[in-house]
């Protein structure tokens, strides 16, 4: 019988034993979980985080102000649709609304496209094309942020009622001091300025054959993504680096912005100190970690890095980053610099600070004599207008020079 209460006490202690082990598990698993559910709350307040069910939402109220008027001015983070702002009649898709002016008449429901047309109130303009206003103008601002990398990085929108519009920029940051009694105050720099949003053209032209327009079955699908794709990877072009020709047309790029801080002469990276360095050079300058957004780059520089080896002899493996690099998002776009095929540059910062500017009209224009007598095409001529700035330029830091 001792025997047998023996075992069972043996029985029970390896019980407990096996139970404090399981206990001692759970809690590293639960603390474990407990960071991770931190870093996720942390993360959630960088530029680069949307809505985590992945759908547009409506705008919540950005506290921006008119000070003229003293009305709420509507301010989009990616991810919040300007359709929702507005609650209009519902509007046809951009691809149907382009596929019927393409067609006209010939089209099978060229009677309700009209209808639909009248109630958007969308009439032709002094120069034959179309002026886009409403809900249907908001669906194809939509679609254009929905394509931009900069949008997605953490650029805010600004819908535009003018041609150009004001708002405060940081030219310096505040000088604080402690004060004795009676002393003097120090001089101190003004701290803002103001930001001048001037409305510039970008144009997108499409053509194509007659038979493709009467016969293709997602025609509609087609234009609008090739539009809306190839306009947003020009604005993302412009608002990056500018352009060379005719640079007064467009926006002057993160590139050319003054007062940026930058990492240059990177060369062949052989590890990511360079981002470590635009991390610091940004956090020098009071940008909180987990501000720091995405870094934008062309897709040659992912295709450097991601074959950056440990070093170690014999071992392939691919060289980890620091943990804070790591955690950084990376956007590949074509609309980033790359010189020669062989020298690319990349920019990191709080895309909060950048504003992007759109007028809240899109022309669209159906060119049909241009081409038509000659080779029996159409084309499709759309554009809108926009413009960049940064409210505070320490917030930004261009990563140069990296051999790719």
């Amino acid at each position: 019988m001792t025997g047998t209460t023996n075992e069972i006490l043996d029985l029970i202690q390896k019980q407990g034993e096996s139970f404090e082990a399981f206990t001692k598990r759970q809690d590293a698993r639960f603390k474990a979980l407990e960071a991770d559910f931190i870093e996720v709350a942390k993360k959630s307040g960088r530029p680069f985080a949307t809505d985590a069910s992945g759908q547009d939402t409506a705008p919540q109220s950005s506290g921006w102000i008119n000070a003229k008027t003293a009305e709420p001015i509507l301010v989009l983070k990616h991810g919040q649709a300007l359709a929702k702002a507005h609650r209009g009649s519902d509007a046809p898709s951009i691809g149907r609304l382009l596929r019927g002016l393409c067609l006209g008449g010939t089209a099978p429901d060229a009677n309700e496209l009209a209808e639909e047309r009248k109630n958007l109130n969308m009439g032709s303009d002094p120069a034959g094309g179309y002026t886009v206003n409403g809900a249907l103008a908001d669906q194809w601002i939509d679609a254009l942020r929905a394509n931009m990398v900069l949008s997605k990085a953490g650029a805010l929108t600004l819908p535009m009622d003018a041609g150009k519009v004001s708002i405060a920029r940081v030219t310096a940051d505040p000088t604080c001091s402690w004060h004795g009694e009676g002393a003097a105050l120090p001089a101190a720099e003004p701290t803002f300025g103001a930001l001048n949003l001037t409305a510039k053209t970008v144009v997108c032209l499409v053509k194509f054959s007659v038979e493709l327009a009467q016969d293709s079955a997602n025609l509609e699908q087609q234009l609008e993504g090739v539009i809306t794709r190839a306009m947003a990877n020009a604005i993302d072009r412009a608002g990056l680096v500018g352009v060379t020709e005719n640079a007064g047309a467009a926006p002057g790029g993160i590139m050319n912005l003054s007062g940026r801080n930058s990492v240059t002469s990177i060369g062949a990276p052989a590890d990511y100190d360079f981002l470590v360095d635009g991390i610091y050079e940004l956090l020098a300058d009071d940008v909180q970690m987990e501000n720091i957004g995405a870094m934008i780059a062309h897709p040659a520089v992912w295709k450097k890095l991601a074959k950056i080896r440990t070093g170690i002899t014999n071992d392939e493996s691919p060289l980890q980053p620091p943990a804070e690099v790591a955690r950084v998002p990376k956007l590949w776009t074509t609309a980033a610099p790359l010189t020669g095929g062989t020298t690319a540059s990349g920019i990191i910062a709080n895309w909060n600070d950048l504003v992007f500017g759109v007028r809240q009209q899109i022309t669209v224009k159906v060119l049909q004599e241009s081409f038509m007598g000659s080779n029996l095409q159409l084309a499709v001529l759309a554009f809108a207008r926009v413009d960049f700035g940064a409210a505070r330029p320490q917030s930004f830091c261009t990563l140069e020079g990296i051999t790719v």
